[in-house]
């Protein structure tokens, strides 16, 4: 960069630099030159503006037409003027011994933006002289250097085409699903390219069919612009060759102006002004087409061109692939399982460990923990475990009741005293005929009548075997209980003045410290009901109590009442321990059989491995 020219109005003395300010100068050159960053360098050239003028704060402004806005801003009123925008003429002005200095940075002939430096009007320092802006100027000299040269390293640098390249790589070869590939190949086209529509059409049989739009998840291909777009695409495709409109106004090769014969007021409707056309083919032909439109003119650069072929040739192998994918039998079954393998080990391998444990302690959980499984009870009641009825011996009325329902009697207690007249009077005759023999065996005695005293004994002796009869007769008007248990018979004292014939039932006797639960099981679940299972058993008038007995009896044959049903019951039945009384025989309930332990994998698969067998065997029977 050659040094700007000194005015002959200018003293040599004003243009003296100082050895301290060219090490700064020197030292802010080497700074910016070995920089990338736009803004890293803009950063170093504001601290050298403001080190080697003195200056209190520095800023970057960018033209626009006739303004200009601040990029960036250190120092005094950096968070004030970072942003604000001022007219041109303003940063043009050249102003001696004013506080605040601008000069232009000039990169290839155009001005890429203006070093101003400010100084505190308030201080008592001097204002800026006019060796201040040749500072300025030289320091703006280096600034434009170092941003061209950043620039040119940028242009050359191809690291990040590189990684887009693989990135394109990675994301098309672990999927073989088509629209998936299209979609990724038009979104990573966004990154190498900027355009303002980006699609990718599917060729065959001369036509294309938009299969995907950079940025939107679905195409309506039924849309007036996608329909426009398919048009373009298929007179690109058919040229078979890579094909760049570099401006719709301005065409520079017969290729663009025959296609703007077609399709300018199409451009123009939807104001595109260049695009970029690329077809994708092999050696088996063209399988479809890039394409890029953008609203500049000259859009795309030639790196940017050259990276998008390489694109496209990626491309072109992986929707090749994709296709011949799809013509496989059970394709989408095996591309779903492709995906989910790949989604699998795209997971952490601790998260994929974690996963594997917690899988192994289900399974584990699923299948060896077992416990009894449980099979409903239909239509459980309770009754006592025995039953004896009480019945006299001979005919009576009944006389007396001495027990009540629920009354608890041991074996031989009285319950009843009968009267029977006819009886009551056999018996007082056989006593008087006692009696009565033996006044006459004294008599006969005392006359000496030994034959006559014979006879009445022996009359005395009959009657006296006679009164045995008729009291063994007369004891069995008081009916005692057979065995030991609980009066069951609903007010039994309303018997009183009854005429029982013998063998008529009086009252009923039962066991109620132990009952017996009266139920029945489907015949699909009577299998699995043993002698001895447990019963749970809670009733309605104790919700909160659980009762437990045990399985004692199962039915060999099935309930008659469900003989016509499809639902075949077997009746069972269960002792149930009742000490306290608090169950009555009658109750219903609601009890469940424990029979042997299942884990939840059998629970769950029982059922549906029945159905299954049946419908196997039902299926084959008719072969």
């Amino acid at each position: 960069m050659e040094p700007r020219a000194i005015s002959s109005g200018e003293s040599p003395a004003a243009v003296e630099l100082s050895h301290g300010v060219l090490r700064g100068l020197v030292q802010a050159a080497l700074d910016m030159s070995g920089e990338l960053d736009q803004r890293t360098l803009l950063t170093a050239s504001l601290n050298a503006a403001c080190s080697t003028l003195s200056a209190d704060g520095s800023s970057f402004w960018v033209p626009d037409e006739q303004q200009a806005t601040c990029q960036l801003a250190i120092g005094l009123g950096a968070e004030t003027v970072r942003g604000s925008t001022v007219p041109l003429t303003v940063l043009n002005t050249v102003d001696v011994n004013a506080y605040t200095l601008a000069v232009p940075v000039v990169t290839g002939g155009r001005t890429a933006g203006y070093l101003r430096v400010a100084r505190d009007a308030h201080d008592a320092r001097s204002p800026f002289a006019a060796s201040d802006r040749e500072l300025l100027a030289l320091l703006a000299d280096s600034t434009a250097s170092a941003l061209q040269t950043a620039a040119r390293l940028k242009a050359n640098d191809r690291s990040g085409d590189l990684t887009l390249v693989e990135e394109l790589s990675r994301e098309i070869g672990s999927s073989l699903d088509l629209d998936r590939v299209l979609q990724t190949v038009v979104n990573i086209a966004a990154k190498a390219v900027r355009f303002d529509l980006g699609a990718l059409a599917l060729y065959e049989k001369g036509k294309c069919d938009i299969r995907a739009v950079a940025g939107s998840a679905a195409v309506d291909s039924n849309a007036e612009e996608m329909q426009d777009l398919a048009f373009r695409a298929a007179w690109a495709a058919g040229t078979g060759e890579m094909f760049y409109l570099s401006d719709r106004e301005a065409p520079g090769s017969d290729t663009e102006r025959i296609f703007l014969q077609f399709f300018e007021a199409e451009l123009a409707k939807v104001e595109m002004q260049s695009g970029l056309y690329l077809p994708l083919r092999d050696e088996e032909g063209i399988v479809g087409i890039l394409l890029l439109e953008s609203k500049t003119a000259e859009f795309a650069s030639v790196r940017e061109r050259e990276l998008a072929r390489i694109l496209a040739n990626q491309a072109t192998v992986a929707i090749r692939n994709a296709k011949l994918y799809s013509q496989v039998p059970l394709a989408e079954a095996l591309g779903a399982i492709s995906a989910k393998r790949a989604e699998f080990f795209a997971i952490p391998r601790r998260r994929r460990a974690i996963g594997g444990v917690s899988a192994l302690i289900t399974l584990a959980l699923v299948t060896l923990v077992r416990w009894p499984l449980r099979v409903v009870a239909n239509t459980p009641v309770f009754r006592p475990t025995s039953f004896a009825t009480v019945r006299p011996l001979v005919s009576g009325t009944v006389d007396r009741v001495l027990v009540r329902e629920g009354s608890e009697v041991a074996a031989g207690a009285p319950l009843a005293q009968l009267r029977d007249i006819e009886a009551r009077a056999a018996r007082l005759s056989a006593e008087a005929t006692i009696r009565s023999a033996e006044r006459e065996a004294v008599v006969a005695a005392s006359r000496g009548d030994a034959a006559g005293q014979r006879l009445q004994d022996i009359r005395a002796t009959s009657a006296r075997a006679t009164l045995a009869v008729r009291d063994e007769a007369f004891q069995t008007l008081t009916l005692r209980a057979p065995v030991s248990g609980t009066v069951l018979t609903a007010r039994p004292e309303l018997l009183i003045d009854t005429k029982l014939r013998a063998g008529d039932a009086f009252v009923m006797l039962g066991r109620t410290d132990t009952l017996e639960l009266e139920f029945s099981v489907e015949q699909r679940e009577i299998d699995r009901v043993r002698a001895g299972d447990a019963v749970r058993i809670r009733v309605d008038a104790l919700p909160q109590r659980t009762i437990e007995g045990r399985v004692t009896w199962i039915g060999a044959l099935p309930l008659p009442a469900t003989l016509s049903t499809t639902l075949v019951h077997f009746p069972v039945r269960a002792l149930v321990p009742n000490a306290d009384g608090a169950i009555r025989p009658g109750m219903g309930a609601n009890a469940r059989v424990l029979t042997a332990p299942a884990s939840l994998a059998e629970r769950l698969l029982r059922t549906p491995t029945r159905v299954v067998r049946l419908m196997w065997w039902r299926m084959w029977s008719w072969v």
